[in-house]
């Protein structure tokens, strides 16, 4: 169900396009099973929004990935706390990589900061941390197949005593796809993170708009 769920777990801390393509193949005597398929993500929120009055800027921390989830194949979930790799089917970048790049990108456009940046945190008034908890296709007999992701955000303020956390919320979600293939789970991925960070932009907005003078 396309349902975003909220609420804070407990960890620190994607556009996905199906993007197939065949690389490394040898002229001859190359068989199907060695032919990788790899994935890119790449979402567009559309054209940027005029800056708030008075925004910050923004450092973006490199996303973290949980340990299961990290590495370059995509992963089922195929049981109670079992999880499959897929290794005939990658990422074409780390998953860090990705979601980083993807975050900083849509966040520029949303307006609400006057940059956002992916170095220099010295010159930053704000630091967002990221962690991607759950990022998985669901095959499990007798389960509907889903595209499964989940994050967690926290902004602190530089400005503040210890960096004190001004903003923080977890988002998941859960889509279904007709049946639990990579093609189908990285379509299922980058309709689901398209709403996980349209749903975070309006929580930022509320929050920014609330407390700009």
């Amino acid at each position: 169900m396309e349902i975003i769920k909220k609420g804070l777990l407990f960890f620190l801390i994607v556009s996905l396009s199906a993007c197939s393509s065949f690389m490394d193949a040898k002229p001859e005597g190359n068989t199907l099973k060695e032919l990788k398929s790899f994935y890119v993500i790449d979402v567009d929120r559309g054209l940027k929004n005029s800056t708030l009055p008075g925004g910050k800027v923004l450092y973006v921390t490199p996303v973290r990935v949980t340990s299961q989830f990290r590495h370059k194949s995509l992963v089922y979930k195929v049981g109670d706390n079992a999880f499959q790799p897929q290794p005939g089917h990658q990422f074409f970048d780390s998953p860090e990589e990705i979601f980083t790049t993807q975050l900083q990108r849509w966040l520029v456009k949303t307006g609400i900061f006057s940059n956002v940046i992916t170095d220099n945190k010295h010159s930053a008034d704000l630091v967002l941390e990221t962690a991607v908890t759950s990022l998985y296709g669901v095959k499990i007999e007798g389960q509907r197949p889903q595209s499964v992701i989940e994050m967690q955000f926290f902004i602190t303020d530089r400005h503040l005593v210890e960096d004190a956390v001004i903003f923080q919320t977890g988002l998941s979600i859960d889509i279904d796809i007709v049946e639990t293939t990579p093609p189908n789970v990285v379509k299922g991925w980058q309709t689901g993170f398209t709403k996980l960070l349209s749903t975070l932009e309006d929580d930022l907005s509320g929050y920014f708009h609330n407390t700009t003078p």
